[in-house]
C-alpha cells in the first residue's frame, strides 16, 4: 500500500487550528435586574371612636373614683391638741441653719439676754483654790556643786569691789535645750564664803530664747585681798550642757 506522506497531514491540522483560533469571539455578558414587591396592608385607623361614651348613671366621673372614700391619716392634729399648739409657734425659718443651734443663738443675741456667762457669785462662797507650784530644791534633787572631773571651767571672770560695800557681777547663761530646763546654781565647797548667787534655782527658756541672768555678789566684810570662787550652773536633766565659772574678786 502506498501511504500518504506524514508532512501533508501535519500541515492540514495546523491550518484548521489556525482557522478555529481566528474565528473565536468573546460573547457579551447579559445583566438581569430583578425587583421584589411586597404587599403591606394599610392599618385601620379610626378617629373619634367611642368619644360619646359615658359612665353608668351619666355624670362626668371618668375614672370612677366618686364611689370611694379616703382612709389616709390626715397630716394635721386637732387644733386643741398640745402638738398643734406647739406647731403654731414654729417659724418657717426654724432649723434653716442646721442642727448647730445657731438659730437659737441668733435669737438670743437679738432678744434681751443677760451678759452673765453663768459664773456670777461662784467665787462668793470662798472656794478652795489650789495653785500647783513646782518646788525646786538642790538638796532634794541631790545636786552637788563641784567642778567636772577635768577641773576645767567654761569662763573666767574677775572684778574689783570695795572691801566694805562689796560688789556684784551679772552673768548671762544662754539656753541650749529644746524645753524649759530647770537649773540649780551655787558655789563649790572650796570657794570663798564671801560669794553668793541669786537666783539659786529656776527654769531656763528654750533654745533661742532670752538668756537666764544670775547675779554673783561678793561681800568681803571689810577684808581686803583676793577672793576666788567657782560657780556651777547645773542642768540636772542635761548635765552635758552645765556650765562652770571661775570668779576672782580684788577687794580694796
Amino acid at each position: 500500500k502506498n501511504k500518504p506522506p506524514r508532512p501533508m497531514i501535519t500541515t492540514l491540522l495546523s491550518i484548521e487550528l489556525s482557522a478555529v483560533a481566528f474565528n473565536f469571539r468573546v460573547l457579551p455578558v447579559r445583566r438581569h435586574d430583578y425587583a421584589v414587591q411586597m404587599q403591606v396592608e394599610q392599618p385601620d385607623v379610626r378617629f373619634g371612636e367611642g368619644s360619646g361614651w359615658k359612665p353608668q348613671g351619666g355624670g362626668g366621673d371618668a375614672h370612677g373614683g366618686a364611689g370611694f372614700q379616703a382612709t389616709d391619716t390626715p397630716d394635721f392634729f386637732d387644733e386643741n391638741d398640745e402638738y398643734s399648739k406647739q406647731a403654731a409657734n414654729l417659724n418657717v425659718m426654724d432649723g434653716v441653719m442646721g442642727s448647730t443651734g445657731l438659730d437659737k443663738l441668733n435669737e438670743m443675741q437679738r432678744g434681751p439676754r443677760s451678759n452673765d456667762p453663768g459664773v456670777a457669785g461662784a467665787l462668793d462662797v470662798n472656794p478652795d483654790v489650789y495653785v500647783y507650784e513646782e518646788e525646786l530644791s538642790a538638796s532634794k534633787r541631790g545636786i552637788v556643786f563641784e567642778l567636772p572631773s577635768s577641773g576645767m571651767t567654761d569662763l573666767d571672770l574677775d572684778f574689783t569691789c570695795d572691801s566694805v560695800k562689796g560688789g556684784s557681777l551679772d552673768i548671762d547663761v544662754r539656753p541650749v535645750a529644746m524645753t524649759f530646763e530647770e537649773f540649780y546654781c551655787g558655789f563649790t565647797a572650796d570657794s570663798s564664803p564671801a560669794f553668793s548667787v541669786t537666783p539659786t534655782e529656776g527654769k531656763m527658756e528654750r533654745r533661742n530664747g532670752p538668756p537666764t541672768t544670775v547675779t554673783v555678789s561678793c561681800k568681803p566684810q571689810g577684808k581686803g585681798g583676793t577672793f576666788v570662787g567657782y560657780l556651777c550652773f547645773i542642768l540636772p536633766e542635761e548635765k552635758a550642757f552645765s556650765t562652770y565659772y571661775k570668779i576672782t574678786v580684788d577687794s580694796r
